[in-house]
């Protein structure tokens, strides 16, 4: 091997380890399943659904308001509602129906391989909080007007039919991993930059010494 590609191999596995390491360590995207139940609120009505969010894309530690619109954070959503009080705001949505959500992790570093729902903050189980208690974090859905997908109405309760008011409640029991759900991070670039330049380095070594 001659030295200038010696010299340049060397260059880019200095520079692309620790770039390795970090794209190893960046977030994937995991799809979470989603349940919801009336039973503290004395309805039959429940709700299951699945998220798929970018980790890389929520603050963990830390809250934010996720987007619907852009697909960035928040990758697919599903929502089922069923057995709601005279089957109003039953039915399945999309994220078509929903503005956006809300996410708050109460200051601590949740485990997004395990059960979220209560995970230790210094307000209670994450998710285990009073309706009006945002001490243990947060997470909620808020529907588009029009829609009759189910609308934010407390820490982590909805009301079906987007009826804060009259709505039956349903309060988020469980958001979990689903098993085998996670992608893989696209190679990171300066990897296949990298193999680019070295390839191109070569062919022009190669047509040199062919003339």
């Amino acid at each position: 091997m001659n030295k200038q590609l010696n010299k340049l191999l060397k260059t880019g596995l200095t520079v692309l380890i620790p770039l390795c390491a970090a794209g190893n360590a960046e977030a994937a995207i995991v799809t979470f399943s989603l349940d919801y139940s009336g039973l503290a609120f004395g309805n039959a009505a429940t709700a299951q659904g699945l998220i798929s969010l970018d980790e890389q894309l929520i603050p963990n530690p830390g809250s934010a308001f996720l987007d619907f619109s852009n697909n960035d954070a928040i990758k697919a959503f599903t929502l089922t509602v069923s057995n709601a009080t005279g089957g109003l705001g039953n039915g399945t949505f999309q994220m078509t129906d929903f503005d956006f959500a809300t996410w708050d992790s109460a200051g601590e570093t949740l485990d997004f391989n395990q059960q979220l729902i209560g995970q230790w903050t210094q307000g209670g189980g994450w998710g285990k909080s009073a309706r009006w208690d945002g001490g243990a974090g947060e997470f909620n859905l808020y529907a588009k007007a029009g829609s009759s997908a189910p609308t934010s109405s407390g820490y982590f309760t909805l009301a079906a039919n987007n009826d804060f008011l009259n709505g039956d409640l349903l309060k988020l029991v469980s958001f979990k991993p689903v098993s085998g759900s996670v992608q893989p991070v696209p190679l990171p670039a300066p990897i296949w930059l990298f193999g680019s330049a070295v390839g191109v380095f070569l062919s022009r070594k190669a047509v040199k010494k062919d003339h």
